[in-house]
Parts: structure tokens; sequence; C-alpha cells
């Protein structure tokens, strides 16, 4: 199990060092079962170390932490180091983090694309809002264009502006986003 002296050693050594460094896949686990032993004893002395040693871990995985999340996110990959289990855990729940947002950045992009195409393929020009029904309403004429609806609560459409904001003072419709077609 670790002592004291060696737990801030290894805090030193990682603050004096640029790169992450190895630490056993089971240092937390030491670390945990050595706070529990001092919890045990319930003498003051044990409370002091184990609010040290609390304090000096702490420090010790918020700066692991720190290099491994720069690491993974400038060459997007975990570290390979010897990494404690705990701080593998963190790095794969992230890199799922990560990979959610990229698939939902990269479908919303595509989703844009195929918005605008379907915009300039409407001939709608001018200002326009994608909206989103609060309540029924019956049809929508639209000059030169035709009639849209009639919407259900939930349809989503493409409005002119004026029209939008209409519905959207009579609480008819919420607007989701403003564009130039």
């Amino acid at each position: 199990m670790p002592t004291l002296a060696e737990l801030e050693n290894a805090l030193k050594r990682e603050l004096e060092s640029d790169e992450l460094l190895d630490l056993e896949g089971d240092f937390y686990s030491k670390v945990r079962k050595l706070l529990t032993e001092l919890r045990q004893n319930k003498s003051e002395l044990s409370s002091i170390f184990e609010e040290r040693i609390r304090k000096t871990v702490e420090k010790l995985f918020l700066i692991r932490l720190k290099k491994e999340l720069e690491h993974l996110l400038r060459y997007g990959e975990i570290p390979k180091r010897i990494i404690p289990n705990e701080e593998y855990h963190v790095l794969i729940n992230v890199t799922k983090v990560i990979s959610i947002i990229t698939q939902l950045v990269t479908e919303e992009a595509k989703i844009t694309e195929e918005y605008k195409n379907f915009i300039s393929k409407s001939g709608f020009s001018g200002k326009l809002s994608l909206v989103v029904f609060r309540k029924t309403y019956s049809k929508l004429l639209i000059p030169d264009k035709g009639v849209l609806g009639p919407f259900s609560p939930g349809d989503i459409a493409v409005v002119p502006e004026a029209v939008a904001n209409e519905l959207k003072r009579l609480q008819v419709l919420d607007v989701i986003a403003e564009f130039e077609a």
C-alpha cells in the first residue's frame, strides 16, 4: 500500500513532467484500502493523514486526467501508458461521449444539407422559418406557392418568416430556426 510520502512523490513527479507518467492499474484501489484502514483507526492523527491523502490523491487524479484528456483530444486515442483502471474507465466514457457528439454533428450537417436542397427545389425565396406546430392548424395559403397543411401538434414545416411570426404571436407554433433561402 502506498504511504503518504509515496503519494506526495507521485504528485510531485506528475507536476514536474509535461508527459503523463505510468501509474499502476490498481493504484486507486490501494489508496482506497489505505483510507479504509485509516478510517477504522479513528485516531486524530489518522484523520489528519486521511484528509491529507485524500487531497493529495484528488490533485494527482485531476492533473493526470487533464493530461489524459489533452492526449485524447489531440491524438484521438487513450494514452498508451500504464494508467489506473479508474482513469481508464473515465477515458472510455469520455470517448463514448465524443463519439456520440461527433455522430450527432455529422447527422445534423447531413440534415441541414438535405434541407437546403429541399428548399432550393421548392422555389421558396427570402426569409424562411423552420417551425414546429403546438396546436392544430387548418391550412396555410402561401402566395405563388399553394397550400400547406393541415397541421397537427408536433408537425414540422418550412414557412415564410412573416407567416411564422404571425402564427408564433398567436401561439400556434414555435420557431426552431430562421434562414435565408
